[in-house]
């Protein structure tokens, strides 16, 4: 099942609420969250200042350069066991 959600739509028209009642309670959910989902991003891009969208911007130039270094989730986790 494909779910386009339209951005920025103020209403959704008749036809559309006809659709949505007509899933099953399983496609209903998907669609709840990636409605959830979509809301979770822009409430998290909308809020951050931009000195941190530029960091997240770098990080994401790292990554996509291949010059990003990661470590383990091991090594993470050994590093942080005290504050658990």
């Amino acid at each position: 099942m494909t779910i386009f959600v339209k951005k920025r739509s103020k209403n959704m028209t008749r036809n559309q609420m006809t659709d949505l009642h007509k899933l099953s309670v399983k496609e209903k959910i998907k669609v709840v969250q990636a409605l959830w989902d979509d809301i979770a991003i822009e409430q998290s891009v909308e809020t951050l200042s931009s000195e941190h969208k530029k960091i997240l911007n770098d990080r994401i130039q790292k990554i996509n350069s291949g010059n990003a270094h990661f470590k383990s989730w091991s090594d993470v986790r050994n590093k942080y066991q005290d504050l658990i």
